[in-house]
């Protein structure tokens, strides 16, 4: 019970799973706990709990702030009341915690430390040994009282108590068990240098990982934080005061000024501005915002002042939802992650066979003790962690989010892509592009204008494309009766007395209309018939243009490796075909329903095929999930395709699919690298250590050079530019 309490409590003697009060106003109130961090499995039960609390109207629980958020009602329930019902919940969930830092630790490598607890280690050993070597020479036969073996004892002591548990819990030894006892036979062979010289080696391996770990968490967090912000918020009467951004609520409006980091989702009202959203979209130019755009939470403005209404605040907003998605992705491991640790885990029990063989064989403890020194497993976990961690930030930066290294590994094996059409390979904004006069009564600008006048009040995609396109040839709207909207039919309206349609053929045909002269075939374009009295005075043809680089990105996919990449839409197989052939798609699959989607992304899978589904719709939600990688792609994804997919990205260029394509294929190229490298060297130094008479220091200095490459390989990945040189 004693070991579990020292677990539960943090260095500085704060217990993990007591609330701290981050803030507090009337009807909300915020806490935050340590230990919340291990219990993403467990949050919605923690949830559930927390609402079930007298006064309580909801509860959200957030991981990577370890924040919990409460709204009570503030005539039911005083604060105090409120943290003390807090703290009973999360105690009933400490040895859950317990259990899951546990196994954080081992799937991390068995010992979790800071940079700057390394770095002081590393500091400590070179003071020893500078001692232990100059001012304070040991005297022959010293073994336990020179300053290295001192230090190595003090310094070994953390590692001692990880081998301990691990021991204890898997009943076999592991990587931190190999490391002590390679230090206790060197201290007993009286080699106090050796000791000091294989902990700082392995500090030092250890501090290049967990720095390439920390940059990654601490830069995502710095650059997207806009934690404890504070906003001018703007009252009715135009005064503005400086507010924390958790007190606002949707609806309130702020000001934000040139150099101010935005801190809510929000609608621009008025003013334009430069901003800077490399933070959110991965785009290095800033982008000019005027009156209606939308501007996110971690964004900054470079220039000018912006007045904007409050859409989301706090742990709702897209910037929460991104550290949200990152730090969860650690927890999302690839199945060569697995295997890695498995591995590494079975090979510890190696290298102590090897030292009893080997000091059978020669009688000699100094051979042996070298086979202690290296083993492959720290090596081989790393192998795969530092690389994915790495890949994973990278992707942050460049704006693609990708939640776990499952999905790097997965993308790199992909052997078909479908890619959903309007909004994702389309723009999602049809324009009008040929116009027919079907009745010679009527000229062009006239039929327009009838349209326009029954589309005038509609919120339709294809109806704001006929005013747009009348709008540009100056056409006026005659003035007509109350509009009326047959949902996925069209509308109607009157001028001067006469029924005005607008619509699809069946709706034509519905209300009895004839055409004076054949109707021509569409060509590919969206229909739309126009409708005077009774009879089709004309047809304006539309069409949903495809993104820009679009071919490009398809053609890249192509070179990368895909061997199928089909098209999948819910529109008419005369639009999938004509943007197919448009884009260069292998098929198209058109006509479906979201059920539909997902069901054709099933069959491809018991073909054996690896699917990536793109997409950015609630109508490609099904799609998405049931994809090996569903990806949604584009500033304007729902907030459903988001939750549902595996990488998020949250630029609207096509060519960050095949740049995500070429990332996952190197990161894995990188991890078979290092795993070569681990097994190469360490082999050579068992092989050496065994057969020749180098030193224990040089079998150590072997063994971390390993996973010193390793990590350095790794690191090649924060510079990956995706470009296909």
């Amino acid at each position: 019970m004693a070991f579990l309490t020292a677990r539960l409590g943090d260095r500085n003697g704060s217990v993990w799973m007591k609330s701290v009060t981050v803030s507090n106003l009337p009807g909300r109130i915020r806490f935050r706990a340590r230990g919340l961090k291990h219990l993403f499995t467990q949050r919605l039960d923690l949830a559930r709990e927390l609402v079930a609390i007298p006064g309580v109207c909801s509860a959200q629980v957030t991981i990577p702030t370890e924040g919990i958020l409460i709204l009570y009602r503030a005539e039911q329930a005083e604060p105090n009341e409120i943290r003390e019902a807090v703290d009973m919940v999360l105690a009933r969930f400490s040895m859950d915690a317990s259990r899951q830092s546990h196994t954080a630790e081992e799937d991390g490598g068995e010992l979790n430390m800071t940079t700057g607890r390394l770095a002081r280690r590393l500091a400590f050993s070179g003071v020893a040994a500078l001692l232990g070597n100059t001012v304070l020479k040991p005297q022959a036969g010293a073994r336990f009282s020179t300053p290295q073996a001192i230090a190595s004892m003090i310094l070994s002591l953390p590692i001692a108590k990880s081998a301990l548990r691990g021991l204890q819990q898997d009943l076999r030894p592991n990587a931190d068990f190999l490391t002590v006892t390679s230090i206790v036979a060197s201290l007993l062979l009286g080699s106090g240098n050796s000791a000091l010289t294989i902990l700082a080696l392995s500090d030092l391996a250890e501090l290049m990982t967990t720095y390439t770990i920390e940059k990654t968490r601490a830069s995502i967090v710095s650059m997207l934080s806009v934690e404890d912000s504070h906003v001018w918020h703007e009252l009715e009467d135009g005064r503005v005061e400086r507010v924390v951004a958790e007190s606002l609520k949707k609806g309130d409006r702020v000001v934000i000024h040139t150099g101010e980091k935005i801190a809510v989702d929000g609608k621009i009202l008025s003013g334009d501005a430069v901003v800077d959203q490399s933070a959110i979209t991965g785009e290095f130019v800033p982008a000019q915002k005027v009156p209606g755009d939308e501007v996110y939470a971690g964004t900054v403005v470079k220039s000018g002042v912006l007045h904007v209404q409050v859409m989301k605040v706090g742990d709702d907003t897209v910037v929460s939802r991104i550290v949200g998605m990152v730090e969860e992705s650690a927890l999302k491991r690839a199945p060569i992650q697995r295997y890695a640790d498995r591995f590494s885990n079975y090979l510890v029990p190696l290298n102590f066979l090897l030292f009893f063989t080997v000091y059978l064989v020669t009688h000699n403890p100094t051979k042996a003790l070298k086979m202690l020194v290296i083993d492959y497993s720290c090596g081989i976990k790393l192998s795969t962690a530092t690389a994915f961690s790495a890949a994973i930030h990278n992707g942050v930066r460049n704006g693609m989010l990708i939640k776990g290294g499952a999905y790097i590994e997965q993308m790199s094996a992909a052997s078909t892509v479908l890619l959903d059409k309007t909004g994702t390979i389309t723009e999602g904004k049809p324009e009008i592009t040929s116009i027919q006069v079907l009745d010679p009564e009527f000229t062009e600008e006239q039929v327009i204008a009838l349209a326009m006048a029954a589309e005038e009040t509609s919120r339709h995609p294809l109806a704001h494309s006929i005013l747009n396109y009348g709008r540009r040839r100056r056409i006026s709207i005659p003035v007509h009766g109350e509009t009326v909207t047959v949902v996925a039919r069209g509308t109607r309206t009157q001028v001067d007395g006469t029924d005005v349609f607008v619509g699809s053929y069946p709706y034509m045909q519905e209300n009895h209309l004839k055409a004076a002269l054949p109707i021509p075939a569409p060509d590919g374009s969206i229909p739309n018939y126009v409708g005077y009295g009774d009879r089709i005075i004309g047809v304006l043809g539309a069409m949903d243009r495809p993104r820009e680089n679009v071919r490009r990105a398809i053609n890249a996919l192509r070179y990368e490796g895909v061997g199928d990449i089909e098209l999948m839409t819910g529109d008419t197989e005369a639009q999938a075909r004509l943007v197919a052939e448009t884009v260069g798609a292998d098929g198209y699959r058109a006509g479906l329903l979201p059920e539909d989607k997902a069901e054709a992304v099933l069959k491809l899978q018991t073909r054996g095929e690896t699917v990536i589904m793109v997409g950015d719709g609630i109508n490609d939600a099904p799609a998405l999930a049931y994809a090996d990688v569903g990806i949604s792609l584009g500033s304007k994804s729902t907030d459903i395709a988001i939750e549902t997919s595996d990488v998020v990205i949250s630029r609207d260029d096509p060519m960050t699919v095949p740049i995500l394509r070429r990332l996952a294929r190197e990161t894995m190229k990188i991890v078979h690298q290092n795993f070569a490298m681990v097994i190469g060297i360490n082999t050579v130094g068992l092989i050496l250590g065994a057969a020749s008479n180098i030193s224990v220091l040089a079998s150590a200095a072997m063994h971390n050079m390993s996973t010193i490459l390793v990590v350095g390989n790794s690191l090649r990945l924060l510079l990956f530019s995706g470009e296909n040189n």
